[in-house]
Formats: C-alpha cells, structure tokens, sequence
C-alpha cells in the first residue's frame, strides 16, 4: 500500500510540475498565428494528404465528433489558413485544402516543432525520448484508451 501512495503521490507531482504545463509548453507557437495546438494538428493533416481530405476525415483520426472538427475548423476558416470546398457530387462532403497563408503558417509552426524536437534529442537522446513515447503511447492504450468514458467524451457523446 505504501508504494502505491508513493507512486500516485509522485504522479500527483508530475501532473502539478510538468503534465498540465506541457499542453501551453506545446501549444505556444501556434497561439502566436491565433490558432491552437489541435488546430495545427489539423493543418498538418490537411497538408500531408495523400489527395482529398474531408472535414470526416479529420474528425475520424482525430477521434472527435463532427461538430467538434466543424469548431476548430471554423477557427481556421476565420484566419484564411484553410478553404473549404462542397464536393459537387456529394453535397455533405466538406474538401479541406489549405491557403498560400495557412501553407507558410503551417510551415513555420514545423520548423519551431522540429526545433524544438531537437533540443530535446540534444537534452535526453533518441533512445531515451523514444522510450518516453513508447511509454505514453502504452499508456495511452493500456489505461486511457480503455477508460469507458473515453471516447464517448471526446466525441460528445456522454454515458449516464
């Protein structure tokens, strides 16, 4: 019983220090162009596709809701970074591409992560930055992932 006090006191300490840091730590480049970190994300899709993107697409990788994606993409309409088009054969499909804007601003926002990635190879190594995610990603699957309540909260969808 100690231990387990002990190592949920020390992830009590984690989250404090550093955990919920870590999003505004991430996020702070993009919110210099007014857009957010899931934004970018977006924007980061819309431009490595592989031919046509769909605002479904999008919302089906990013595990949310329509009307979750239809928000962020809203934002990114508003800023000119992204145009949406109807495709003309099916009305409900919404094409993603982005604009000459949201390209460079997109472009930018990569070159700070890529900076940032390797400061942090500089710091720990690749070999133990990749340990760290291998962990969050097992973590993510073994315990955050299977929480009932996930993915209906991410979609919108809420269990009583």
């Amino acid at each position: 019983m100690d231990e387990e006090n002990q190592l949920f006191d020390a992830f009590i300490k984690s989250y404090l220090y550093s955990l919920k840091y870590l999003q505004d730590f991430i996020s702070a480049p993009a919110a210099e162009y007014g857009i957010s970190f899931d934004q970018f994300l977006i924007m980061r899709e819309v431009s490595e596709a592989k031919g046509e993107i769909t605002l479904m697409n999008v919302a089906e990788s990013h595990r949310v809701s329509r009307s979750a994606i239809s928000r962020q993409i809203s934002g990114l309409l508003g800023k000119k970074y992204v145009l949406q088009q109807i495709d003309p054969h099916d009305r409900r499909r919404k094409i993603l591409e982005l604009t000459a804007d949201g390209k460079k601003v997109e472009a930018k926002l990569m070159e700070v992560g890529l900076a940032r990635a390797r400061k942090w190879i500089e710091i720990f190594g690749v070999e133990k930055l990749g340990k760290v995610l291998e962990f969050i990603k097992e973590f993510t699957q073994e315990v955050v992932t299977k929480e009932p309540s996930y993915f209906a909260e991410r979609s919108g969808e809420h269990k009583d």
